[in-house]
């Protein structure tokens, strides 16, 4: 048995996998390679002699079914998108996938820019190092104070649209700040808003309460333009948005309005309609906007909880057991 692994792995998985089988790493981030041509990635994987495959960002498509006997694949990914799940399946190929793998590191983000937005950090710091704030008389300290004093999040309300995974650690991180926490999501059960703390509502009731509106769920066609133009106008005067989910979701073009006429406060964009986002972007532009390139999911400690979720089911694999993480769950294992 031979493995190839071009995602990112952690050391002390790979260490375990090597127990296990002979493995070739060729790390994408490193190698800088994302095979996208899948007759090129046919042709490595037929060099290698591999029969396991675990990719990260790599197409698993057409001609890589044909490389060879494959007896297992892996995607280092919440949204395996990247394999052909259903030709997979018709050849008895079980794919692992590693559902929240960034759960935390996106919650963690989210936390630190609802922080920084309600207490205007960036604007504080950029305008102590600009020379843009001074303070000569009693005056300007006040008028900073009464501009940049911003609010606690204890005191807040926060509103998470998408209750999976990633918004319920943000229901708890919010809670511990002693927020009061709306939530909307048809999708899930009563008892999953009560675990987490969570009041249950509908989205236009949720849109008028929230100081901070937090999206958090899939990409879909129920969620396409679900904070739409009028919803947007919905939010009360002096909300903050916040985007770490799919840019989909939120009508750009209102939101973009409502930034630049006040009725949004600020935001905090990770996802953006066209990425990598560029320094021309209009959001980017915006002051009152905080951005990163997508970078919500982009931790160390990702690559190791990926990393232990697929060493554990190829483990169970191994043992001629069903892995539990499996993103084409009805499938017919040929074991090898």
């Amino acid at each position: 048995m031979r493995a190839l692994v071009t995602a990112s792995f952690h050391s002390d998985g790979l260490t375990r996998l090597r127990r296990l089988m002979d493995v070739v790493h060729e790390d994408w981030r490193t190698f800088k390679r994302i095979y996208f041509d899948n007759a090129l990635f046919a042709q490595r994987i037929r060099e290698v002699g591999a029969n396991v495959l675990v990719v990260e960002t790599d197409l698993v498509r057409d001609e890589v079914f044909d490389a060879g006997p494959l007896h297992l694949i892996a995607s280092c990914r919440g949204d395996p998108i990247n394999v052909d799940l259903e030709r997979a399946t018709a050849l008895g190929i079980p794919v692992l996938f590693t559902p929240s793998r960034n759960a935390d590191a996106v919650a963690d983000l989210t936390l630190a820019f609802m922080l920084a937005l309600i207490r205007h950090v960036y604007e504080v710091n950029a305008a102590l190092k600009t020379g843009r704030m001074t303070f000569e008389t009693t005056k300007d300290y006040l008028e900073v104070y009464e501009r940049y004093g911003g609010f606690e999040l204890g005191s807040a309300t926060v509103g998470i649209v998408g209750l999976g995974a990633i918004g319920q650690r943000v229901a708890r991180r919010c809670s511990a700040f002693g927020a009061r926490v709306l939530g909307y999501d048809p999708g899930q059960s009563e008892t999953v808003f009560e675990q987490h703390g969570v009041t249950r509502v509908s989205l236009d009731e949720l849109l008028p309460q929230a100081d901070l509106l937090t999206i958090h769920c899939p990409e879909s066609p129920a969620t396409e333009d679900l904070i739409s133009a009028e919803r947007v106008r919905r939010l009360k005067r002096g909300a903050y948005v916040l985007n770490l989910a799919r840019a989909s979701v939120v009508n750009d073009d209102a939101l973009y309005d409502a930034l630049v006429d006040g009725h949004v406060a600020g935001a905090a964009l990770d996802v953006f309609r066209d990425e990598p986002v560029q320094p021309s972007n209009r959001f980017v532009r915006l002051p009152n906007v905080l951005v990163s390139p997508h970078l919500g999911g982009a931790t160390r400690d990702v690559i190791r909880h990926q990393t232990e979720m697929v060493v554990d089911g190829i483990e169970a694999w191994l043992r001629g057991e069903r892995p539990p993480l499996l993103a084409n769950p009805t499938v017919e294992i040929r074991w090898p």
